[in-house]
């Protein structure tokens, strides 16, 4: 009996102390809503793909990476108050206007927003052509073809493009990447509240596109694949995008996407005024199927006055069969459908292939995965390609790959690692 209760001791004694010894969070199971654990001192993620050249003078992109350790409480969202499926244009400017307030003020520098802070997708920089460029941090979006965004425009230009998340989409970015060298991508399922808002540049400008006139025009290093020398390149604002997780699209797919377009010729004494929300969609309207052009959509609601607020010589049906997408994006696709392949790994392409639209057009519930047996991204490309950038380079890491010489980019630490292609592209 008395070995016996020795026995039981000792292994009581010895679970204590080991239990001790682990991390925190095997001690106890950590949830999405739970606080960010403490890590250890690590390095910060990089701004950009390279750092300013030497006598630089200009602007400098600062990634904004302090991200809120707790869930933010939650806010009276001005958009909530608005019908969505009846009042598209009064939700899209609500969202708009909030992600605007204090941002315009400080240049886009969103760490500096005395309004309300927003914060950065990481490890988007790695691509030597299309990751971060240094200036404004914007990345490669998707090329435009002659003629695609006005008669007018009569060579292919390179469109690209910044976005940045609100305090709850702030606070699951910190979490999945909390551990940079051990990011917990089963945290990526955004709350309540959570809002992305996405600026896209284009390298067109009104000789081209004539109702980019008086549009905000920002400066990026676009060109560096081809030169080591900095030419910095005017670029124009064209389009912008809000993605917003609101529950009271839960039936569909939880969140809402939705764009605008800038028009020179509308009425307004700023370039905020003057941009046209082109409408929303919170499905894909899946029952809609055969797919055909003539199709009524419910889920996507476009601006009831589009067709006389928009451009002269833009088509305002961009998306698949008349789904919603912006200027830039995909016509084979749409805001929604293309998001929603986002997870890891990555099994399918963002576009559907010919034939597998009803596999596309689904409406894939937030926090969802595409693909069965992948973890769920919850719509977001930008966490996707930051991922996707960290399994990539650890593949060169561990393997040693052949050096290819049109890639030189920067690791996580901020070193030259010598591989790869990366990832940089959203659309």
């Amino acid at each position: 009996m008395l070995k016996k209760i020795v026995l039981l001791f000792f292994s009581l004694f010895l679970a204590f102390n080991i239990v001790q010894r682990l991390p925190s969070n095997e001690v106890k199971s950590e949830t999405i809503n739970s606080p960010i654990s403490a890590v250890p001192t690590q390095t910060p993620f990089p701004d950009a793909h390279n750092v300013p050249p030497p006598g630089w003078t200009g602007r400098v992109f600062k990634l904004s990476q302090n991200y809120p350790t707790a869930m933010p409480l939650a806010e009276n969202y001005p958009w909530k108050q608005f019908n969505l499926k009846t009042q598209p244009v009064q939700y899209l400017n609500a969202v708009l206007r909030y992600g605007l307030e204090g941002n315009i003020q400080q240049d886009f520098d969103v760490r500096s927003n005395n309004v309300r802070k927003w914060y950065h997708a990481p490890n988007m920089h790695l691509n030597q052509e299309s990751g971060r460029e240094f200036i404004r941090g914007l990345t490669k979006e998707r090329t435009s073809e002659k003629f695609k965004l006005h008669p007018s425009q009569n060579k292919r230009v390179q469109n690209w493009a910044v976005s940045f998340y609100n305090a709850p989409g702030g606070f699951i970015i910190g979490k999945v990447w909390a551990d940079h060298e051990n990011p917990k991508r089963q945290f990526a399922i955004f709350p309540e509240g959570t809002v992305a808002i996405k600026l896209l540049f284009t390298q067109a400008d009104q000789t081209l596109v004539p109702y980019l006139a008086g549009s905000l025009v920002w400066e990026a290093d676009i060109f560096r694949k081809t030169t080591t020398v900095i030419k910095p390149q005017e670029l124009h604002l064209l389009q912008i995008d809000i993605a917003v997780r609101d529950t009271d699209t839960d039936a569909t797919t939880g969140w809402v996407f939705g764009t605008f377009i800038y028009n020179a010729n509308r009425p307004g004494a700023t370039v905020w005024e003057r941009l046209v929300p082109i409408g929303l969609m919170y499905g894909n309207d899946p029952t809609k199927y055969p797919f055909s052009s003539n199709t009524n959509l419910t889920e996507t609601v476009y601006n009831p006055n589009l067709a006389t607020e928009k451009p002269a010589g833009y088509n305002e049906f961009q998306g698949f069969n008349k789904r919603l997408n912006g200027p830039v994006d995909n016509p084979k696709s749409s805001c929604l459908s293309c998001h929603s392949t986002s997870q890891i790994p990555e099994t399918v392409k963002p576009i559907p292939p010919p034939g597998q639209e009803p596999t596309y057009f689904r409406n894939i519930k937030a926090g969802q995965p595409f693909s069965p047996g992948s973890i769920s991204l919850d719509y977001s490309l930008q966490l996707q390609v930051g991922l996707g950038n960290f399994t990539q380079e650890k593949r060169i890491e561990k393997n040693n790959f052949k050096i290819l010489p049109e890639f030189f980019p920067i690791g996580r630490d901020g070193k030259i690692i010598k591989g790869f292609k990366f990832l940089g592209q959203t659309h």
